[in-house]
């Protein structure tokens, strides 16, 4: 609970987890990665119970989590060119 610490129990109570639960400006290597279950579980065990999340369409009719059109900005390599392509024009297949 150290995250939420400094806040207000009622505060908490009415907090919503957009994303889950990281912050987008901390080190990489520390934060879960947002959409994720680890997001979420790190939201849960520190008293936020709703999180917010975003899905999105495969070209084949799955649906993902993902906030972007793209994965360019969560990508290790965002210059690759599966970096670039819109999720509703990946499978899901090529997704995983």
């Amino acid at each position: 609970r150290e995250m939420t610490q400094h806040l207000q129990k009622e505060d908490i109570e009415h907090a919503v987890a957009h994303r889950g639960f990281h912050n987008p400006r901390g080190r990489s290597d520390l934060r879960p990665l947002e959409n994720s279950l680890a997001a979420f579980e790190a939201a849960w065990s520190n008293g936020v119970h709703l999180c917010e999340c975003d899905v999105a369409l495969t070209k084949d009719e799955k649906i993902v989590l993902a906030h972007d059109d793209d994965f360019t900005r969560l990508a290790l390599d965002p210059a690759s060119n599966l970096a670039n392509v819109k999720v509703c024009n990946l499978t899901f297949k090529e997704l995983i």
